[in-house]
């Protein structure tokens, strides 16, 4: 193998060659690192629509104890009597 096929020729600048059985540099991290900022520094961040939200009434309201079913009292979680079909 010759010096030329040993050279790789890097086309993105945002990709550098680094040695393989060495530890990696640490890449810094920049103060403005959130997205969110990053979206409004480049006029990206794009405003929602305000959508109106529906008023409930007290009649609308649903009471907790109207939701719950009172079936579910005696229910029982265990497994004792659950029975594998071994073939």
């Amino acid at each position: 193998m010759t010096a030329v096929n040993r050279r790789v020729i890097m086309l993105n600048p945002s990709i550098r060659q680094e040695p393989r059985y060495e530890p990696a540099a640490v890449i810094p991290l920049k103060k403005d690192a959130s997205i969110v900022e990053w979206l409004e520094k480049n006029n990206r961040m794009i405003p929602r629509d305000k959508v109106a939200e529906p008023e409930l009434t007290l009649e609308e309201d649903v009471e907790l104890s109207e939701l719950m079913d009172v079936d579910d009292i005696g229910y029982d979680d265990d497994e004792d009597e659950l029975v594998l079909d071994e073939d």
